[in-house]
């Protein structure tokens, strides 16, 4: 009985790693994907003149601080318009 335990014990650790992983490539991993922000729109959205390069990290932040930028651009694009969206613009400068 003991020799039997110590075989699937051998057996579960071998599944657990297998040897031949070099020989079956690396695991493609798959890239993040990034929402690529339109500076003009996100500017229109917020009420800046312009985009700034650096955030300051001031309370509350400025309305053409990148931050306050890129969430209201992903909350226009997930569909909140009106009301919503001049929400989640407050949210993002009192964060």
């Amino acid at each position: 009985m003991g020799k039997r335990a110590a075989t699937t014990w051998v057996d579960a650790l071998a599944r657990l790693r297998p040897r031949d992983r070099a020989a079956a490539g690396p695991v493609p991993v798959p890239a993040p994907t990034r929402l690529v922000v339109d500076p003009a729109r996100a500017c229109a959205i917020t009420g800046a003149k312009r985009a700034k390069k650096k955030c300051c990290r001031s309370t509350p932040r400025c309305k053409g601080c990148p931050v306050v930028l890129m969430r209201a651009a992903r909350a226009a694009e997930s569909g909140l318009t009106g009301k919503e969206l001049a929400r989640a613009v407050k949210r993002a400068r009192a964060a």
